[in-house]
């Protein structure tokens, strides 16, 4: 391990639903409703109980395999050359996440707040920002992410106090009025977002105390799932289904709608700085994986030395990946849950069978 230093659990846990909020809370209200519409409550409340049960999948491979990161959990059950390639196809999905939310942010600033500045500037920006935090370390992330979470938290329950007297319940009516189908649908894009935690195996040996932690996991995921259940529904409950479906950024609409008294209004640029927190502590951790695993990979000395690489690589990948908004959202409600489900779920059932397997012929 490159550093060192360890993180409490509670401090795990922070980071672990900020990382769960991250990019969802501009968008998932609004890909849930184009799926289960009025339904989707219900989607994302089936969501906490997903949680927990990858929660449980990821936790038991980390244990198993203390104080291993996620690359080299993959060398110590596929092998060296079967385990490489796996590790690097990790890296690669790491890496299409860092694209897609630097597209994000670069998009929705200069569509919702200063149209006139290129996208090519905010994302680099942003990036250099990241690079900064990353080449201080991980446990300077954990502590920066500790210090953010109350302002996070206050923002958060801000809009939904604020936001509450439009709620109207209506608007989640009919319950199931075109069954099942629809409702598992919106699930499996709302599912889509949480395998993306897996991830946080890569920090996770970071933690003090591995049962402590994989509490401190499964606390932080659940919480985080909670806190977009419960945003998603309040959209659904003021908006409707159908303008929420229609938005790219139902969350900042939702923002705009806030008005207290005829002076307290238009705070969207203030509720910003809340999906700026969450973004930034997502995108923060991915770079750090990045990082970190292509230096386990290659065997480096140090991972600073990739960092600065892999920023011009990933600029260009947000570039060029997703080259416009339609393209985005036909990539994200087609494709990005299948392929979330081969690192998020498929491979870590792999590996943890795999170990399961191996300990058991080892015993016969």
């Amino acid at each position: 391990m490159f550093d060192n230093e360890k993180i409490d659990a509670y401090q795990f846990t922070l980071l672990v639903i900020l990382f769960v909020v991250g990019d969802a809370l501009l968008y998932v209200p609004s890909w849930l409703a184009s799926s289960a519409k009025q339904d989707a409550w219900l989607a994302a409340g089936f969501g906490c109980v997903e949680g927990l049960a990858i929660a449980w999948l990821y936790t038991a491979l980390a244990k198993r395999y203390f104080p291993s990161t996620l690359i080299e959990i993959c060398r110590s059950v596929f092998g060296r050359w079967a385990g490489t390639a796996a590790a690097c196809l990790f890296v690669s999905f790491i890496l299409v996440d860092i694209s897609i939310m630097l597209h994000e942010i670069g998009d929705f600033i200069t569509t919702q707040m200063i149209p006139e500045t290129p996208i090519e500037v905010v994302i680099l920006l942003f990036t250099g920002v990241i690079v900064l935090g990353v080449r201080l370390g991980a446990v300077t992330l954990v502590r920066s992410s500790e210090l953010a979470f109350p302002s996070f938290m206050l923002l958060y329950l801000l809009l939904i106090l604020f936001i509450s007297p439009q709620i109207k319940l209506e608007h989640a009516q009919p319950v199931l009025s075109e069954g099942l189908k629809p409702v598992i649908e919106g699930n499996l894009r709302f599912f889509g977002n949480l395998e993306e935690s897996v991830i946080l195996l890569m920090l996770f040996p970071f933690v003090r105390s591995a049962v402590r932690g994989a509490k401190a996991y499964a606390t932080g995921l659940t919480i985080g799932t909670i806190l977009l259940t419960l945003f998603s529904t309040v959209s659904i409950l003021v908006m409707g289904s159908d303008i929420t479906a229609l938005l790219a950024y139902p969350s900042y609409v939702l923002a705009q709608k806030v008005s207290v008294g005829k002076f307290f209004e238009r705070i969207e640029a203030i509720m910003a700085f809340l999906w700026f927190i969450t973004v930034f502590v997502k995108i923060s951790v991915c770079y750090y994986a990045a990082s970190y695993g292509i230096a386990q990979i290659a065997k480096l000395p140090k991972y600073h030395t990739v960092t600065l690489p892999l920023a011009m690589i990933s600029i260009v990948l947000a570039l060029v990946f997703v080259p416009n908004r339609p393209y985005f959202d036909h990539f994200a409600t087609k494709f990005w849950t299948p392929y979330t489900l081969t690192f998020g779920l498929f491979l870590p059932l792999l590996m943890l069978g795999a170990a399961w397997l191996r300990q058991s012929l080892g015993k016969r």
